[in-house]
């Protein structure tokens, strides 16, 4: 029987040259969803099926942030330069320093501003990137 180890202290979540940092709370700070299924299937009249191979790779990535993280700033100043200048579309990286397994959106960028919420507590801000093509190693 093996003992696996999993700390997310070994997960690093980097954006052009930034390392993100300052996580919120919970077993959801970074969420990773591929748009498309990488195969649909038809099924024809006698049962007869074919399976289609999907050329979509695309990739929503959300990272949910405390709202004092020092990387809250810098994330809204690249969405801002992004909305003035369209220089914004950066590499993703998502990786497991532990397992190897790393997630890799060679183009990037901020889908929109998140929602804000002040309270009476510290709150999550929550940032979805997109990327058109995305891929997950396991090494």
């Amino acid at each position: 029987m093996a003992l696996g180890n999993y700390s997310f202290k070994n997960v690093n979540v980097i954006y052009g040259i930034n390392e993100i940092q300052g996580f919120a709370e919970g077993d959801d700070v970074v969420n990773i969803d591929f748009n498309t299924d990488q195969f649909t299937m038809v099924v024809g009249a006698k049962g007869d099926a074919t399976r289609t191979q999907t050329s979509d790779n695309s990739a929503l990535i959300v990272v949910k942030l405390l709202q004092t993280s020092l990387s809250y700033k810098t994330l809204m100043n690249l969405y801002n330069l992004d909305r003035e200048t369209g220089a914004g579309v950066l590499p993703l990286t998502v990786i497991n320093k532990e397992t190897g397994e790393t997630f890799v959106g060679n183009n990037a960028w901020i889908v929109k501003a998140p929602t804000i919420v002040r309270g009476q507590n510290a709150n999550a801000v929550e940032f979805t990137f997109a990327t058109d093509f995305g891929t997950m190693i396991v090494i």
